[in-house]
């Protein structure tokens, strides 16, 4: 596939009206990704749940201080969180959000819920601002969107002096944001199941390409 010059590519700020379409794009790309079949195993129940928690997780990201934003016409899309400093030995609680997102899986909760300590237990402590997700869509790979959609964001990032944090769930995926000054910890691995690494990238001189 031909690479996407960035100035060719559109990245907008997500609005609530772009729920259902965000969500459908999130989903067809994370559908067969390893860790979302170690989660749910059944490819239908995956997809039902994956739309609902991928609109919940949206709706929060908008309305909680987050940014969600589009590539194209969703053609990709990048959801980030800032997350605020604690100290290291800080517990973690289930939040509101946390507790619907779990009561959305069902009889997978367990899943959801030990991926969720798993990714808790690897999470800085410092300031930063978390890269949930980054989806493109399927026929869409490979040409360069992903990238764009880091670049938009790691301007914002590099501007204030801000460090990045995201998991990477594939090799692939690994490559990618290496590529983009992310350093990999781990990496760590579900039980019986795909490994994950924790990526922490230290923000750039502006004049350092990102």
């Amino acid at each position: 596939m031909t690479a996407i010059h960035p100035a060719a590519v559109t990245i907008r700020t997500a609005g609530v009206d772009d729920l259902p379409q965000a969500a459908t794009l999130l989903t067809e790309a994370f559908l067969i990704a390893p860790v979302s079949q170690w989660l749910v195993k059944d490819l239908e129940a995956r997809a039902e749940i994956f739309r609902t928690l991928f609109t919940i997780e949206l709706d929060h990201a908008i309305r909680a201080g987050g940014t969600v934003h589009v590539a194209g016409q969703f053609s990709g899309v990048a959801v980030w969180h800032p997350r605020g400093r604690r100290t290291p030995t800080e517990p973690e609680t289930v939040s509101d959000h946390e507790l619907q997102l779990l009561t959305a899986t069902g009889r997978w909760q367990p899943r959801f819920a030990a991926l969720g300590r798993i990714l808790a237990a690897h999470h800085p402590w410092q300031p930063h601002w978390h890269l949930a997700y980054l989806a493109v869509a399927p026929w869409r790979q490979g040409g360069g969107l992903g990238s764009a959609l880091l670049r938009h964001h790691h301007r914002h990032l590099d501007g204030y002096g801000t460090p990045g944090y995201l998991e990477a769930t594939t090799p692939r995926n690994r490559d990618l944001y290496l590529r983009h000054g992310y350093r990999p910890h781990g990496p760590v691995r579900l039980p019986d199941g795909p490994p994950i690494w924790p990526m922490w990238r230290e923000p750039r001189p502006r004049s350092v390409a990102s």
